[in-house]
């Protein structure tokens, strides 16, 4: 299974690449939010309009950085370097990919920081701690859960040595097979939640809170989320496709797997909503988002059902095993720079990458304050991850993306790797990439300085 071109691992196959890029986009932004926000803003039209951003911006965006690994056949910076080379540009453009790097990292602490909290809540939930109590003992249970820092350190520990272990094995006997191994077991989960919620009551009420046409929700905010969401969810910025695009054989069909990812994104997002949306309604619980749907309405949901504990836990694996495929693509790119970078095995350079996270991530402890204690300023090292990665570092690596795959990469390069996809659609993409894109970029950072979130798209 390793298979090696020129001393440089590649997927045994590139039903890997789609494995590994299915993991990159369906998060656990795919539980806690889109399914909330489908429904608020117009159920099957938000749809659409999720459909049109990922078509304008999400596929053309991926395919920019799997074309970057795929020809400079390395880690994200060094990528870059190769091919602004072979462009006649200058290697300063290799900022992108460490900014990519660090916007990685970053939603790595995140996640398991949340991860850890998940192994918590699924053993919380299996001794059945959440049975038949309300919303204000449960948030009660939470605050204690995220105070717990022996816990916490134990947990996210826990998270982080089995991601670290399974990619020192390498490309294919740890990366590829771990992504398999997590994809197929959460969509398994996900199977036996669906059937759960389709016999007993109140599917038909959440297909219809879902699913239903309402054209006029659709607002400037609602294009906003959709565009966000696009580009958060499908793994652009943070380095994951560019190393995975590295992995693949030459002359592989990049464009028709891309594409076919982002629809099973859209796909899993909908199966999860008929998961949760049930359970609230059963509950006769208000539909919500973030924390407070996956660490309060929903534990108490599953406490208010009969055997619902053990739904419970089922629902905490799927969240557990999505936060492991998810970690596994985003830790990817450091730890295969590092191993190319300083010249160490992936055993070492996993270690290291891995340490290092782990070290930040016990950092982002609740119960610690110590920025509030010496700058005076009341934010916690987790919720500044998040604004910094959110909202600067991922946004301005994606725009920077586009302006070098439209811009600065020699067009001769780009040719050769879409050859298959046929001129047309090359001359499609690159007007996407080059114009429609960054606009886009422009536009959304225009509209959320306005006041204006709330007109309507469509009367």
């Amino acid at each position: 299974m390793n298979s090696q071109v020129i001393g440089r691992s590649i997927w045994s196959s590139r039903w890997i690449f789609f494995f590994a890029a299915t993991a990159g986009a369906v998060g656990l932004g795919n539980i806690w939010k889109f399914p909330f926000v489908m429904a608020e803003n117009g159920g099957s039209a938000f749809v659409l309009l999720y459909l049109l951003c990922i078509a304008l911006m999400g596929v053309p965006m991926m395919l920019s950085e799997v074309v970057i690994g795929h020809i400079g056949n390395a880690n994200p910076i060094k990528s870059i370097q190769k091919t602004s080379e072979r462009s006649g540009a200058h290697q300063r453009w290799s900022l992108i990919g460490y900014l990519g790097l660090v916007a990685g990292l970053g939603i790595f602490v995140l996640l398991t920081v949340i991860a850890g909290w998940a192994i918590n809540y699924l053993i919380e939930m299996y001794q059945g701690s959440f049975v038949d109590i309300g919303r204000t003992k449960a948030a009660a249970i939470f605050n204690q859960i995220k105070a717990d820092s022996n816990a916490a350190l134990v947990f996210q520990s826990l998270f982080v040595a089995v991601v670290v272990f399974i990619l020192g094995f390498g490309v294919n006997k740890g990366l590829a097979r771990g992504l398999v191994y997590f994809v197929s077991m959460s969509l398994l989960v996900l199977c036996w939640l669906i059937y759960y919620s389709f016999t007993h009551g109140f599917f038909d009420q959440a297909v219809d809170y879902l699913f239903k046409f309402d054209q006029t929700k659709i607002t400037v905010g609602s294009f906003l989320l959709a565009f966000e969401h696009a580009f958060y969810t499908l793994s652009i910025g943070v380095g994951a496709l560019i190393v995975f695009g590295s992995y693949l054989p030459k002359k592989s069909a990049i464009g028709a797997i891309v594409f076919t990812v982002a629809l099973v994104d859209i796909a899993i997002s909908g199966l999860v909503g008929l998961v949760t949306i049930p359970t609230l309604l059963s509950a006769q619980i208000v539909p919500a988002a973030g924390f407070d749907l996956l660490f309060v309405s929903l534990p108490v949901a599953y406490g208010d059902m009969l055997n619902g504990q053990y739904w419970g836990v089922m629902f905490f694996l799927f969240v557990i095993l999505t936060a492991l495929s998810s970690a596994l693509v985003l830790l990817e790119p450091t730890v295969a720079w590092c191993a190319e970078r300083f010249s160490t095995g992936r055993w070492s350079a996993a270690v290291l990458v891995g340490f290092v996270v782990w070290l930040i991530s016990l950092a982002c402890f609740d119960s610690w304050t110590y920025i509030k204690d010496f700058t005076g300023f009341n934010f916690k090292l987790f919720h500044l991850i998040d604004f910094m990665t959110a909202k600067i570092v991922l946004p301005l690596a994606g725009l920077l993306i586009a302006i070098y795959t439209g811009w600065v990469l020699k067009p001769a390069l780009v040719r050769d790797e879409m050859a298959n996809a046929g001129m047309f659609w090359l001359y499609i993409w690159y007007f996407l990439i080059r114009f429609v894109v960054p606009f886009l970029f422009v536009l959304v950072l225009v509209l959320n300085q306005l006041d204006i979130k709330n007109m309507r798209l469509f009367f």
